[in-house]
């Protein structure tokens, strides 16, 4: 035991001024007696003992001064005995007394002075030191003031105000935390002049939160109308284990508060703390993964050994395919055991180059899933102990938890560089864009200045085209809008000229000219343009005159209401032709979309293909399908005769549909269904600037303007087009296309899809296109 007294506070220069504090033991020798009288075991006749001791002591007096506490060393030592239980092994006991709230020390265990003497003689590292003078300033207020509460105004003590600290120091490069509880049972608080009205409980309560005014707290309840007398009894705990935990729980939860380049750094630190040792390293592997392929992370520092290993010349394939086949079949390896052998070799012979003498590698799972690996090593021998190890196992959780956070954070990398550069992708096509975008970020950490995206391209992949057209779609809307707009002008007229008999007013007869006037210009053949003028006159004269006549002919304001409900868009009957055909043209292109997206989802599955839909009156769509598409699975060329055939089905079945939907619908409508055959394969690459892809190569880009013009070629020497209602039309250019789609069409007809009138057409010629032809055949409806 030592006797010698310490400042805390004048160490950390954080003291409260103004307190009225003396050490006196009457406190403690009132409770003495009270267990006297109460008590008849064998703890009476020590009780008697200790009391008697400290009462015979020439220098107990009502108060002590501090530096007459040496002659209290025998007393002292039997408080400890009566305090702490006699086995306690007073080399690590941290204990020790302080005069009553400030951390004055008097007394303690050797184990107890030696941690403040390092905690002082480090305390610029010292987690305690680190805090802001404010911050701890209002830590040691709310302790003073709770013991205030509870001593003077009965308040119960509340857990969360007791003066519990989390100290840490370096010790051999560590980080160590310790709990420090104070124990103030035998303190008294003397109240030395009138106190002020105040409602205790509340009071008691608003200093717990962080943004209570002190300053007035200070001045309402002033801590000079208090005397303190006793002392305290400090206990600290050694929680480093525990407090290491929640460091990286913490660091886990509150993953965006910490900056990429020290969180790893931080997690580390934390697992080091936990096993006690400077000496042991730690890595993390997680389990990132792109298209099914594990990689490396493509950061600067990587944080495991195999990362080190893998910036060494030939060694990133060779550690990927270790990585590898160890998620996929886990285990805890301990470097130096037999099993570490066989698949094993490759890496012991890094470690021992590399001079680690100790090495661990344990799987972390994460929802019954691999989330990668953690990695315990070291340079010296005998450090992973059975015991060391053992205590990874609560912080495993936290780990999966950790890893899977960076799987889920690189999985977010790489998408968001495929939505930022590319666009929202199809499953058949997403590997490549995710290949290019890991690529990117990669790069990204290792080159001098931004790389530049790769070019993201198919080659020697097989096209398919197909376009669903609503005939006539035009003529078919400018019909409607004839329709709508002579209803419109006629109920104008009526309108203008109730309004001229009631009014009289001279402007309305100019009004009911122009109305006339437009009825009669409006025909077939009305433009974009008489439709913008038509609109204007309405809105800017002609209605606006109808609202300024019916202010003063009330009798006319039922008329006009009806007019304007009448040109509502969404449900007046001046839209009723407008709407009818919106309604047709939604109904047929909901078949086309339905079919089509069926069409896609078996394609899937027999061989992944991209696939893309382009929105006009109709639709049109482009398929690519090829080996470089999908290079992990073989293509054959029976891939592409069943999808051509499955294409003619599918237009033949849209076809038929539409064609028996015809009837029903509010604007009878038609659609012309055309297919483009190329055998000859082409390469595709995506455009950025478009986001989409496009034919690549000068050759190629024939395909590409062959498929712009057909949809309104003629065939040769008529003016009759090529695509007409309720046929499919495929144009071809070699022979060879036209023989496989015959035996096509000739199956498709003994199914009963397709009509026996088979066709075989040659085609006007194109700027920039000769030597078309087609076939073309009705659909059965």
């Amino acid at each position: 035991m030592q006797y010698e007294l310490f400042d805390l506070a004048a160490k950390t220069g954080k003291r409260i001024g103004g307190l009225d504090v003396q050490l006196s033991f009457n406190r403690f020798l009132n409770y003495l007696e009270q267990r006297i009288a109460a008590t008849g075991s064998v703890k009476k006749g020590f009780f008697e003992y200790v009391l008697n001791k400290f009462l015979s002591n020439k220098h107990l007096k009502e108060s002590i001064p501090l530096d007459e506490i040496k002659y209290f060393q025998e007393e002292l030592e039997l408080l400890y005995n009566l305090l702490q239980p006699p086995l306690d092994d007073e080399g690590v006991n941290l204990w020790g007394l302080c005069v009553p709230i400030d951390p004055v020390i008097f007394f303690g265990t050797e184990a107890f002075y030696d941690l403040i003497r390092k905690s002082a003689g480090a305390m610029d590292e010292c987690k305690e030191a680190a805090m802001p003078t404010a911050e701890m300033i209002q830590q040691r207020l709310q302790f003073i003031y709770t013991i205030i509460f509870s001593k003077v105004f009965d308040q119960p003590y509340s857990p969360s105000l007791e003066l519990t600290h989390s100290v840490n120091f370096q010790e051999e490069g560590l980080a160590k935390y310790f709990r420090i509880n104070i124990d103030t049972r035998f303190v008294e608080v003397e109240v030395k002049g009138p106190l002020p009205e105040l409602k205790m409980a509340a009071w008691a309560n608003e200093i717990r939160n962080e943004d209570f005014d002190w300053e007035k707290g200070l001045q309402e309840l002033p801590l000079n109308l208090f005397a303190f007398r006793g002392f305290g009894i400090i206990t600290i705990e050694d929680v480093t284990e525990e407090q290491s935990v929640e460091n990286i729980k913490s660091l886990t939860l509150n993953r965006n508060g910490h900056t990429d380049a020290g969180y790893n750094d931080q997690i580390i630190e934390s697992l080091k703390s936990l096993l006690g040792s400077s000496k042991i390293e730690f890595g993390l592997l997680p389990n990132l993964r792109v298209n099914d392929r594990l990689v490396f992370s493509g950061e600067d520092s990587g944080t495991t050994v195999l990362w080190d290993a893998k910036n060494e010349k030939g060694q990133e394939q060779t550690l990927l395919s270790f990585a590898e086949s160890y998620l996929n079949h886990p285990k805890t390896v301990i470097f130096g055991e037999n099993e570490f052998s066989g698949k094993y070799k490759v890496i012991e012979g890094y470690l021992q180059a590399a001079g680690i003498q100790s090495y661990a590698l344990l799987p972390v799972y994460h929802s019954n899933k691999v989330a990668g690996a953690l990695e315990v090593y070291s340079l010296e021998k005998d450090q992973l102990t059975q015991n060391r190890l053992v205590k990874l196992r609560p912080i495993l959780p936290i780990v999966a938890q950790l890893l899977q956070n960076t799987v889920d954070e690189f999985n977010t990398a790489v998408d968001s560089v495929i939505m930022d550069k590319f666009t929202a992708l199809q499953p058949a096509v997403q590997w490549k864009f995710k290949e290019v975008a890991w690529h990117y970020l990669r790069d990204n950490h290792h080159a001098p200045k931004k790389p530049i995206i790769e070019k993201i391209r198919f080659s020697h992949v097989y096209p398919l085209y197909g376009a669903v057209d609503i005939r006539n779609s035009t003529i078919e809307r400018n019909k409607a809008l004839v329709l709508d707009l002579r209803y419109q002008l006629e109920l104008m007229l009526g309108l203008l000229a109730r309004a001229k008999d009631k009014t009289g007013i001279l402007l309305i007869d100019e009004m009911i000219f122009k109305c006339k006037k437009w009825l009669g210009t409006i025909d077939d053949y009305f433009s974009d343009y008489d439709s913008v003028l038509l609109s204007e006159f309405l809105e800017q004269e002609a209605e606006p005159l109808l609202k300024h006549v019916v202010v003063s002919h009330p009798e006319l304001k039922e008329s006009v209401e009806h007019y304007f409900a009448t040109i509502n868009e969404a449900a007046g009957d001046a839209f009723k032709n407008r709407r009818a055909l919106e309604s047709s043209m939604k109904a047929i292109n909901t078949v086309i979309s339905q079919q089509l997206e069926e069409f896609n989802a078996e394609l899937q599955k027999l061989y992944p293909a991209y696939f893309e839909k382009f929105r006009t009156d109709g639709l049109e769509y482009d398929i690519y399908i090829g080996q470089s598409i999908a290079p992990q699975r073989a293509f054959d060329p029976l891939y592409l005769k069943n999808i051509r055939l499955w294409q003619l089905r599918v237009m033949a079945e849209i076809a038929r549909i539409i064609g028996s939907l015809c009837p029903a619908m509010e604007h009878a409508l038609e659609t012309t269904q055309l297919i483009f055959i190329r055998s000859v394969p082409i390469d595709i690459a995506f455009r950025p600037d478009e986001r989409k892809f496009d034919v690549e190569g000068s050759y190629n880009i024939r395909y590409q303007i062959v498929k712009k013009r057909i949809d309104k070629v003629h065939i040769k020497n008529t003016m009759e087009r090529l695509t007409q209602p309720g046929k499919i039309a495929l144009v071809y250019f070699n022979r060879n296309e036209a023989d496989e789609y015959k035996g096509y069409i000739s199956y498709l007809q003994n199914e009963g899809l397709l009509d026996n009138d088979l066709e075989f057409l040659e085609l006007e010629e194109l700027q920039g296109v000769s030597g078309l032809r087609a076939i073309r055949v009705g659909v059965v409806v």
